[in-house]
């Protein structure tokens, strides 16, 4: 599980696409809140079962020893939220699809928004590059439970809300649980994996990872907004002449050259390799034009 990420391929057991696992020392803690700790405690519960079970098929375990810790190794699916009200941005923690349900119905917790920051973009790309749920490798760290040795005023063996954070395995042994941590894979790394990835399934889109103002034709906001009240909407580039544009349906939104830093350099370059035509995403954001694209690294000339 400590081994350095490859590439970000599906696997044919779940039909997930997966992101490989990261380094566990720097794995991702997830936010819980208090109508998901039910769920998730059933669905530790589940698995713990269910890895005691190939175990004793003589498979895989699930479970394994890490850094001298008993932790238990999960699946997990990253849903993109758009509807939480709170960040539109959000990205889901839910139970993989074998779970069964909806993926809001599977939900667990949420990443930080802090996390977000540098990971989003790749994992909200990611998730609508095929119709397969994405998903990336987690543990949970089990700690045995010994009555004698837990303080009876602050815990309360009998009360169910203190119930949500134990499981039992198969013998009965009962475990406290901490939250899911996310075995990501560094976001440089993420990146580069989530670009070749979208390179291999969809060639011809350009992924919103970085991005950048570019000024509007005149008159092109207004009309954008008379088509469409989305902040953010897939656009296509076409490559004319020296130039590449940005059409929304075929409304020319902005008009993409060489220089200005360099900032869509690659860009350009992309879009005529891809035969004069890309799919991009832009924004509309506080009355100004934002193109999403992967990569702002000005070219070296010669």
């Amino acid at each position: 599980m400590d081994a350095t990420p490859q590439s970000i391929t599906v696997d044919p057991a779940s039909g997930m696409l997966m992101i490989p696992a990261g380094k566990p020392k720097f794995a991702l803690g997830v936010g819980l809140w208090d109508d998901t700790l039910k769920p998730f405690n059933a669905f530790v519960q589940r698995e713990l079962l269910d890895a005691e079970r190939q175990m004793r098929k003589g498979l895989p375990p699930a479970p394994g020893t890490l850094d001298g810790e008993r932790r238990l190794h999960v699946t997990v699916q990253l849903v993109p939220r758009p509807d939480n009200d709170y960040n539109p941005h959000a990205i889901s923690v839910a139970a993989p699809p074998s779970h069964g349900g909806t993926d809001i119905e599977r939900h667990l917790g949420y990443m930080y928004d802090r996390n977000l920051v540098f990971l989003g973009a790749a994992l909200r790309s990611l998730a609508t590059l095929t119709e397969r749920p994405l998903g990336c490798r987690a543990f949970v760290d089990l700690a045995p439970c010994h009555r004698d040795e837990w303080d009876e005023d602050e815990y309360d063996w009998d009360d169910p809300e203190d119930a949500v954070h134990r499981v039992q395995d198969a013998e009965g042994t009962e475990y406290r649980i901490d939250g899911p941590r996310l075995m990501m894979p560094w976001w440089e790394d993420l990146q580069k994996m989530a670009v070749d990835c979208a390179r291999t399934i969809r060639p011809e889109q350009i992924l919103g990872l970085i991005g950048h103002w570019t000024p509007w034709e005149p008159g092109a906001r207004e009309a954008l907004l008379q088509r469409t009240q989305d902040e953010e909407f897939t656009v296509t580039l076409r490559a004319e002449q020296q130039v590449v544009r940005v059409y929304y349906q075929d409304l020319c939104l902005s008009t993409l050259e060489t220089g200005y830093g360099g900032y869509f350099d690659r860009t350009i370059q992309r879009v005529k390799e891809l035969g004069a035509t890309a799919t991009a995403q832009a924004e509309e954001h506080q009355g100004a034009l934002k193109l999403l694209v992967e990569d702002s690294t000005p070219l070296i000339a010669g």
